[in-house]
């Protein structure tokens, strides 16, 4: 069971292994709530990076207002440890995936779903008028991606078909731009961003003017709350990242102060036997792959590239400066945080380098 290595420091844990900081978690929620405090907005974050309840009680804990998640499974894991005020931010069409929401509903009473299609929405009325459950939703509107949402130019015909279902009960709309928020400058992400989210606030103020109480406008994440939230229309963000963070967003230009690399990823050196480089036992089975490279921050003047050694191991070369030893644990920035963390059980909570609890990642593997 991990609750043995409780009380040991962090670098006598079996790697590889995910590790949170506690203060500075606490410290990017802390600074999330401010930051939308004073902007006006709310924060629902999107519990799909962490995919830990704890991690999302003490979100709420922390002012906000419930939470995203991606997938039903997801939901279900939040609602059975009592977290309320879920929104799910992908649809969900068939007939078995909709009996399940029902019950996902009657635990958590205030949970939304995005719906982008009227026939899915005529499903989701049937089952929901069934059961006599009524289920509140946002109309998910295309962001320029092609992934999920309606179209500008006809969601306002949407909003109106969708509103006259009896059990469903239409309570704004969602449009999150997720292709911009790693763009680097901030500039270009500003102006981007308030393109496509100032047009789907043009929806909302006209559904508004029409009779339907739209009141949401939902959809910002981590590289673009404080910009969109610049914007009257938007009333709350759902940024996911920023409470551990990763590499790919710490490399962005921010208009306020960054968030801190709360979670860390520790990995052992398990062979030296070439002057060029080691090998870790971080392979993809533990480290998800992107462009940008893994940080390491426990050898500051080593510099290195990153390669993948098969599904086991990793590959640390030196460009300069002295590879580690044989046993030396290392300690990374992962790049990209949310599929890191769907391969893992267990975040080994610290404080001041010593494990001082140990958190499931109790929505692992929820991809469904």
């Amino acid at each position: 069971m991990p609750h043995k290595y409780l009380g040991l420091h962090k670098n006598q844990l079996p790697t590889p292994c995910l590790v949170i900081d506690k203060s500075k978690l606490l410290s990017n929620l802390s600074l999330m709530q401010q930051l939308a405090k004073d902007k006006g907005v709310n924060v629902r974050p999107h519990a799909k990076t962490h995919k830990c309840s704890k991690i999302a009680q003490l979100q709420l804990e922390y002012g906000a207002i419930g939470i995203c998640v991606a997938k039903l499974s997801e939901a279900q894991v939040m609602a059975q440890a009592g977290i309320n005020g879920i929104l799910i931010t992908s649809p969900i069409v068939t007939d078995n995936k909709i009996n399940q929401l029902t019950d996902v509903v009657r635990q958590a009473p205030d949970t939304m779903l995005v719906v982008d299609n009227l026939d899915n929405a005529a499903k989701l009325n049937q089952g929901f008028q069934e059961r006599n459950l009524t289920l509140n939703v946002l109309l998910d509107i295309d962001a320029g991606i092609g992934r999920t949402g309606v179209a500008l130019d006809k969601a306002i015909n949407c909003a109106h078909r969708i509103n006259q279902f009896s059990n469903l009960k239409l309570k704004g709309i969602q449009c999150y731009a997720g292709h911009l928020q790693h763009i680097s400058d901030l500039a270009q992400r500003r102006m981007l961003s308030h393109q496509i989210l100032q047009a789907a606030g043009e929806i909302k103020t006209q559904l508004l003017a029409q009779g339907i109480d739209c009141q949401i406008q939902t959809g910002s994440g981590t590289g673009t709350f404080s910009l969109d939230a610049e914007l009257t229309t938007v009333s709350e963000i759902q940024p996911g990242s920023y409470c551990v963070m990763d590499q790919e967003y710490s490399d962005i230009e921010y208009k306020e102060q960054q968030f801190l690399p709360a979670m860390t990823m520790l990995t052992t050196v398990i062979s030296n036997n070439h002057p060029t480089h080691v090998t870790v036992d971080a392979g993809t089975k533990a480290l998800y792959r992107v462009a940008t490279k893994p940080r390491i921050i426990s050898h500051e003047n080593l510099h290195y590239d990153w390669d993948g050694f098969g599904d086991e191991h990793g590959k640390v070369t030196a460009v300069s400066g002295n590879l580690p030893a044989l046993g030396k644990v290392l300690e990374l920035v992962i790049a990209h945080c949310d599929p890191t963390i769907n391969l893992f059980d267990y975040f080994y909570i610290t404080e001041n380098d010593y494990v001082v609890d140990i958190w499931t990642i109790d929505a692992r593997g929820c991809c469904q």
